[in-house]
């Protein structure tokens, strides 16, 4: 995964500051499948949510959404369901409550609009999902891009939300490291050599192409979509903090102890959101939260769930 020293030279700095789209905490990589722990014998309905003129693409997992709160995941930047959640994560949750994970507006399966994508209407995107599947309320988790949206959703359809769970996600993108701030807004910079052992791989980024070019309706438009989601992030002003004051269901806010997102800023971010936990996992990157921390993952979510009851 980590890159050398010597081999950081000019040429790869495209490549690099183009991993950085996720959202900067949406790099997420799982080399695990749908065929994985058996996960692919476990049927699940799928369709499009219609909203602003997009299909939005979902999956119902653990059963019938009748007379249930289900969970809603969303994934960070660029990462298919697949890849994101399938191995572990959502059938721990699918085996309680049904789950129904997104891919938001030029992910995965979802098509991208003509016009540039912005958090407001990917938040938006969400709620027409559960518009959709006549969900009254949810339980939101997603990481890091995801996890944007979904704080998107608490702030602006606060009555559709029954917890919230934003992992390695900040309210601004200005919570993230300073050099991965740097990264974002300037593709000339030169990633040091603390920083590249946390990026994905090329293959990581070749697995979430790969998936996009099977399953979107415009298989070619993915390096368009990169840079599109890029420019969005590098101008986006970040959730208002007096409208993450306004997040009234109960949250946990979780981060790994070598995340893209501060520690301090996390923690800043707690104390915003009335009756927030923090949730600081040790010895844990970006890309492993996710992926090698469902084990701790699961029971804190829960207890989260628990306090919305």
């Amino acid at each position: 995964m980590a890159m050398a020293e010597a081999e950081i030279h000019p040429t790869t700095h495209l490549t690099l500051s183009r991993r950085l789209v996720m959202g900067a905490g949406a790099f997420l990589a799982a080399s695990a499948g749908r065929g994985d722990k058996g996960f692919a014998m476990q049927k699940f309905e799928s369709g499009r949510a219609p909203s602003d003129g997009l299909g939005v693409y979902y999956e119902v997992h653990g059963g019938p959404l009748a007379g249930r709160t289900p969970m809603v995941l969303v994934a960070g930047g660029l990462i298919p369901i697949e890849i994101a959640f399938a191995s572990d994560l959502l059938p721990r949750f699918a085996k309680r409550r049904p789950v129904i994970a997104i891919e938001p507006q030029g992910h995965g399966h979802t098509a991208d609009r003509p016009s540039p994508p912005s958090m407001e209407q990917m938040a938006d995107d969400v709620r027409a999902v559960l518009d959709h599947l006549k969900v009254a309320k949810a339980h939101l988790l997603g990481h890091s891009l995801g996890g944007m949206i979904l704080t998107g959703v608490a702030i602006r359809h606060p009555d559709r939300v029954a917890s919230l769970v934003p992992v390695s996600a900040p309210y601004t993108f200005d919570g993230m490291q300073e050099e991965l701030v740097t990264l974002q807004r300037d593709p000339t910079h030169v990633p040091s050599p603390q920083l590249i052992p946390l990026l994905p791989t090329e293959a990581d980024f070749a697995s979430w192409k790969a998936v996009y070019e099977r399953v979107n309706p415009d298989p070619k438009s993915f390096d368009r979509v990169v840079g599109k989601v890029n420019a969005m992030l590098s101008a986006w002003p970040g959730w208002r903090p007096e409208n993450v004051r306004t997040i009234k269901a109960p949250t946990l806010v979780v981060l790994g102890d070598n995340d893209f997102v501060r520690v301090d800023f996390a923690a800043q971010m707690a104390r915003l959101i009335p009756h927030a936990r923090l949730a600081v996992l040790p010895d844990t990157t970006h890309m492993d939260i996710c992926r090698k921390r469902a084990d701790w993952l699961e029971p804190m979510v829960e207890e989260n769930i628990a306090r919305a009851v």
